[in-house]
């Protein structure tokens, strides 16, 4: 257990205080502190400040000279940091940790010795102690040793999974949002220490994994970091054959994706890596063939492994160096030459989500300007525009717009989290193209080839929050550093006599409505726009009217508004300036507060409930039960509740838990007036005939069920097993997609532009509604369709066109509101957030 481990880290430091130092980065969720041992040469750790400052020189080569770098490179100890157990139910790594901890704490043996004077080792020995702490605590009250795939003890409940954080988050996919308090502060206490080699340690897989990995490697990424991963892979194997122990490399283990932890420290200029040990979480698993592999099997292969790690970078510790000031030295050579020079994004009505994302860069050291006065670009290119590789347009951006200049250390990592298209090698490419291709001859029944794909392909963060964003092809001066992204509050407004009305065009509209919601007040929107006091307000407006509400109005939205970031008008008159939709007009509709469910539990997807929990609990600051979809059936006060979200998942599986019971609640809430909000597979269970609650339909209604991702622990399947003639989506591993908003459909109120990108991933796309409407759609001509990631030939966007991303239906007093895909995934969507917020407030008022 966590406490106990702690407890002996103490007791080895204190035993152990000439080798080693401890650091607290942080507190985890569930104020579990995140700690990490430093751990050299005694001489090492009476100078760390020296050495950390000399890495410091190292990561600005615009500021260091080649002699100067080569200097520090000869004299000065790597830095290489080891983390364990990211995902809390892979604990082999947890256990190793302490055991390499303590050989490099406790022995005098000649190597032991040689790594520290060449190493500082920065050990970070539980990555997830919240996770970790909810599995163990299971495993250990149920584990007897059973190796049978079906025993207890091999499949976690769904409430425990100890993969994910408090949240439910995978945290080796939350280096983009950097949502969780626990990957913040691992963040920073990486980025304090500037690692040459960082190491990822996880399980299980039938035999170890370690680099070199797949073919799929961001193009982003220089020549020299394969030949690093070469290295590193021959000491490791090695070390594994002194013991006759299996292991393989390349494999399914891409190095595409930004957000995992070993990306993305190597796009700081490590060289990152990820172990995959074979044994655990459980003491004995079975394999494929039938043989044992064991938990102290993967304890020992991680310790060998790390120890190993240790070994090749003392041998390579000044090539190590120096290769890291020339992963940024070559960084800024290659600026002059790279098409991209520059990100432009305009806060426009929306400073929130702009500061939001400037501030994720900023954390990760990414310089950042802002305009003091209007800048001219002779060819800029739209983000959210058609063609965006093609050619831009001369475009002039106000003051007060962002800009990275990408000549900078860390254009690498500025650049694979904001270009619009990331690059794939070109024979990668091929090489899948050819297995779609074989896969179409193929019958309906006959083996496929799996795809080498391991994870998204798309998640340029401009897209997925929807700013308004462009880069060029132009460089230049880009205004006044940036230091942080705090926005100053708004003032507070004056006394209205009318009303106080506040527009739906940030993150914080949504909040304020909530919590002024929660305090009882009485809120409306506007459905048109209107002119009021030379003012116009647009569609979307929500709208506090005085004679319906308690005194207490001026000093509570006072005091919410700005602490939310929110400008409130205040009016004197509910008269007009023209027309006649004044705010006591029939087109501003009278809101009723939320009152939410959340379905919970088997066949909903863990990731998918916790970005919704974290959403409402932790952005929107708003109260929900979670409820099993098992209990729904037996649930007398479901009508106390008028809005109910289902996550991601399973249709036939959420169908199955809800039973014939639940199904018949649910029929009779929904057509009573209740608002049924789901995404993904939960489309699939509206849709059932039994449920019968949306007319939806897929392109290819045989094309096969939705994957069940919801078995605890288990990774999505990587393919689709059912063949995909010319008229049915193939799989496609996640892609950002440009839609059409209906801008005269409530669900899209508070958007300024008509169009929107969307994420989808999987072989699941929707026909229009015919009995609804289908307020998110993909009408653009087929070459328009397709923003950013990985598809088929003549098939994902032939097919997509046409087809529907979000659904509003009515069934009797109630409405259905779903979409394809979710709208929160991993925390760094938040482009389409507002349509759930609109569907959570505006959707309970038909």
């Amino acid at each position: 257990m966590y406490a106990v481990m702690q407890h002996y880290l103490d007791t080895l430091v204190a035993s152990a205080s000439d080798r080693v130092r401890i650091e607290t980065w942080g507190r985890t969720t569930e104020y579990r502190p995140i700690r990490a041992l430093i751990i050299s040469d005694p001489a090492n750790l009476a100078k760390l400040d020296q050495i950390r400052a000399g890495l410091a020189e190292l990561a600005d080569p615009r500021k260091t000279s080649a002699a100067r770098a080569a200097a520090i490179a000869a004299q000065s100890p790597a830095v290489a940091v080891f983390q364990y157990s990211v995902h809390g139910d892979e604990p082999a790594g947890f256990e190793a940790a302490m055991q390499v901890a303590y050989q490099l704490a406790a022995s005098d043996e000649p190597q032991t010795l040689e790594i520290l004077k060449s190493v500082v080792v920065v050990l970070n020995p539980s990555a997830n102690p919240d996770g970790h702490e909810r599995f163990a605590a299971w495993y250990n009250s149920v584990g007897i040793g059973a190796d049978h795939p079906w025993a207890f003890e091999q499949n976690e409940p769904w409430s425990i999974t100890g993969r994910y954080s408090h949240f439910r988050f995978d945290m080796n996919r939350d280096l983009l949002a950097q949502s969780q308090p626990e990957v913040r502060a691992m963040m920073d206490g990486i980025l304090r220490w500037r690692p040459q080699v960082f190491v990822d340690h996880h399980s299980t897989t039938s035999s170890f994994f370690f680099p070199p990995v797949a073919q799929a490697v961001n193009l982003n990424l220089p020549p020299q970091t394969t030949k690093w991963f070469a290295t590193y892979g021959r000491g490791n194997a090695a070390a594994f054959d002194r013991y006759g122990w299996q292991y393989y490399v390349g494999g399914v283990f891409d190095f595409f994706y930004v957000g995992y932890w070993d990306e993305w420290t190597t796009f700081q200029g490590a060289t990152g890596m990820t172990y995959e040990t074979d044994g655990g979480p459980e003491y004995r698993k079975r394999r494929d063939d039938g043989s044992i592999t064991t938990f102290r099997d993967g304890i020992s292969h991680h310790f060998v492994a790390s120890l190993a790690t240790l070994e090749t970078t003392a041998k390579n510790r000044q090539s190590r160096l120096q290769d890291y000031y020339d992963f940024r030295r070559a960084a800024l050579a290659e600026a002059a030459t790279d098409r991209m020079k520059r990100v432009v994004i305009v806060p426009g009505n929306d400073p929130q989500s702009v500061a939001h994302v400037v501030g994720l860069l900023l954390r990760n050291g990414i310089e950042v300007t802002r305009l003091r006065q209007p800048l001219s670009s002779r060819v800029a290119h739209s983000y959210i525009s058609p063609g965006t590789a093609g050619g831009g347009i001369a475009r002039t951006f106000p003051a007060g717009s962002y800009v990275v200049d990408l000549n900078q250390p860390q254009r690498r990592l500025a650049k694979g989290m904001l270009e619009p298209q990331p690059s794939m090698e070109p024979s990668f490419v091929q090489r899948e193209i050819g297995k779609f291709q074989r896969n179409r001859r193929r019958g309906e029944d006959a083996e496929k080839e799996d795809y080498g794909f391991y994870d998204i392909t798309a998640w340029s963060l401009p897209l997925s929050f929807n700013l308004d964003a462009y880069w060029t092809e132009d460089a230049g001066p880009g205004g006044d550093p940036v230091a942080d992204s705090v926005v100053p509050p708004p003032p507070a407004p004056a006394r209205g006599a009318s009303a106080y009305v506040f527009t739906n065009d940030r993150p914080g509209a949504a909040r304020l409505a909530l919590a002024l919601e929660a305090e009882d007040f009485k809120l409306a929107v506007t459905r048109q726009p209107v002119l009021i006091g030379g003012r116009t307000y647009p569609r979307g407006s929500f709208v506090a009217r005085v004679q319906r509400n308690p005194a207490s109005l001026h000093e509570r939205i006072a005091a919410l508004g700005p602490a939310l970031g929110v400008l409130v008008f205040p009016l004197q008159t509910a008269f007009p300036d023209t027309g006649d939709a004044g705010i006591g007009s029939e087109d501003v509709a009278g809101l009723h507060a939320p009152k939410i469910v959340v379905a919970a539990g088997d066949g909903i997807s863990e990731t998918s409930y916790g970005w919704l929990w974290y959403y409402l609990a932790r952005e929107l600051n708003v109260g929900f039960t979670p409820v099993p979809l098992r209990a729904i059936g037996r649930m007398n006060d479901l009508q106390t509740f008028n809005v109910m979200i289902v996550p991601d998942g399973s249709g036939g599986r959420m169908r199955r838990e809800l039973g014939d019971d639940g199904v018949e609640k649910l029929k009779t809430w929904v057509r009573s007036g209740g608002v049924l909000i789901g995404y993904g597979g939960a489309g699939d269970l509206a849709a059932n005939k039994d449920v019968g609650l949306s007319s939806i339909a897929s392109v290819a209604p045989d094309s096969g069920a939705r994957p069940d991702t919801t078995v605890p622990g288990a990774a999505p399947p990587m393919v689709s097993k059912t063949a995909a003639p010319r008229d049915r989506p193939e799989w496609i591993p996640g892609a950002i997609f440009r839609a059409t908003l209906d801008t005269t459909h409530w669900l899209t109120l508070g958007y300024d532009r008509n169009k929107i990108p969307v994420f989808i991933d999987g072989d699941t796309f929707w026909r229009a509604s015919k009995s609804g409407a289908n307020a998110v759609s993909f009408t653009d001509p087929v070459d328009s369709l397709v923003l950013s990631g990985f598809t088929w030939p003549d098939n994902t966007a032939r097919l997509l066109k046409g087809s529907t991303w979000a659904v509003v239906e009515n069934q009797g007093s109630g409405r259905v509101v779903l979409f394809l895909s979710d709208p929160l995934f991993r925390a760094f969507w938040r482009g389409p957030a507002k349509l759930l917020t609109n569907a959570i407030l505006m959707g309970p008022n038909r």
